[in-house]
């Protein structure tokens, strides 16, 4: 039993590295295309927006609802990234 947790233990550390790994790559892509040093928090706070902005405006909804609802999401991460002193 402890061998079968340990190997699960050690494949979610695997994971969480892979993943870790992803985005400080991406972080350094964001960094050279920007011309300074950028964290991979920021990173992650600029791609969620850029998502939420892509829905926002190549959705087509006829549900004003819905509409209203990913603007409200892209406002969101907008307030997101500049509370976290994204500029």
């Amino acid at each position: 039993m402890k061998k079968e947790l340990s190997i699960r233990l050690s494949l979610l550390g695997r994971v969480k590295l892979f993943v870790a790994g992803w985005a400080d790559v991406y972080a350094n892509l964001f960094s050279l295309y920007l011309g300074e040093k950028v964290s991979t928090g920021h990173v992650m706070r600029i791609t969620h927006a850029v998502v939420a902005f892509m829905v926002l405006v190549f959705s087509y909804c006829s549900n004003p609802l819905l509409s209203m609802l990913f603007l409200i999401w892209f406002v969101l991460t907008l307030l997101d990234c500049k509370k976290s002193g994204v500029h």
